[in-house]
């Protein structure tokens, strides 16, 4: 984070005193000023030029939303609120409309990820009123996803209304994406968070393959643009895609790429969450011990991040697998 100072001091004391100068002498100089600022107006024709416009602040709430976003992604949200925070302070000192809402988008993020559905959703909308104010329809797609997104069950911490109304939202949400997301294909990330979404609608509608294309897609612009823990949390949806179709081979190998990404972004918190849905992949398909060895591979994981809450959360699904009968 930056630290902003000021030095106040009083120049007077720092002003050496005046002396009187002989007249004639006065008169020299300022004729030879007079000469030589006549001859360098005419002969200095690239003097340096002011810039159109200034992006200092806006650059920098950029980084700031970058470095937001990668604490969120390693699970890491008390220094994600304070990058958003400052992010914030630096998009208000500009009135950039769009600035705003980039941080809002952020924000929200970081909400939902931690948990806090409804605070995500306040700052989307938000978000998506800055943008139709400003007429940035680029923005504007790219809120209307992430609302969109917040109606879909998986993820949401929401109890489960039943199949029938999970597919429902999924039908509703997939709609909007597909309406919204060409409009937001000059702005690579945006998109990717689109084609993932677009993906989550298709696996709640039970086709597999879609989903996986949608996703795909997602994990190619991440991958290529080096937004490593963003492509590994592409595989990781990936794998439980191919889960979900009870295809475990092809999970194992959608997980084991994601412990790859994340094993190069150095992404401690990913890599937990990798070995948890390992386990839950071997689980599934019968594996005991090896479900066992990667839950507790998980919660070793978290604990040397220092990430409680999931290190319990691997506990509870390694004690509960223990417990239950062979």
């Amino acid at each position: 984070m930056s630290h902003r100072f000021s030095e106040r001091y009083d120049r007077a004391a720092f002003r050496p005193a005046r002396k009187a100068v002989p007249k004639a002498l006065l008169a020299g100089s300022l004729a030879a000023g007079i000469l030589f600022l006549s001859v360098g107006l005419s002969s200095c024709s690239s003097a340096p030029k002011r810039p159109p416009e200034v992006f200092t602040n806006r650059n920098a709430a950029a980084g700031q939303i970058d470095l937001a976003n990668r604490s969120v992604a390693r699970g890491d949200f008390t220094n994600a609120k304070l990058f958003l925070a400052e992010a914030w302070n630096l998009a208000v000192s500009t009135d950039d409309p769009d600035t705003r809402v980039r941080v809002l988008l952020a924000r929200g993020n970081a909400h939902y990820n931690e948990g806090s559905g409804d605070a995500a959703v306040a700052d989307w909308n938000l978000a998506l009123e800055e943008a139709t104010e400003a007429g940035n329809a680029a923005l504007s797609s790219a809120a209307r996803i992430y609302v969109a997104r917040s109606d879909l069950i998986e993820g949401s911490g929401r109890s489960d209304p039943g199949e029938a109304e999970r597919k429902a939202i999924a039908a509703r949400t997939l709609e909007t994406v597909r309406r919204e997301i060409g409009k937001i294909k000059g702005n690579p990330l945006y998109a990717a968070f689109g084609w993932k979404v677009e993906g989550l609608c298709l696996k709640e509608l039970g086709d597999w393959k879609a989903a996986e294309s949608a996703v795909k897609k997602a994990a190619d612009i991440h991958d290529g643009s080096h937004y490593l823990e963003d492509a590994a949390y592409d595989w990781y949806v990936i794998a439980s895609i191919r889960s979900k179709a009870g295809d475990a081979d092809s999970a194992r190998a959608a997980i084991r790429k994601a412990l790859d990404f994340d094993r190069r972004a150095e992404n401690t918190n990913g890599l937990g969450l990798d070995w948890m849905a390992m386990g839950t992949i071997e689980e599934k398909a019968g594996n005991r011990e090896k479900a066992l060895a990667a839950y507790r591979r998980a919660s070793d994981i978290f604990r040397s991040g220092f990430i409680e809450y999931n290190a319990k959360a691997a506990d509870a699904k390694a004690n509960a697998l223990e417990g239950s009968p062979k």
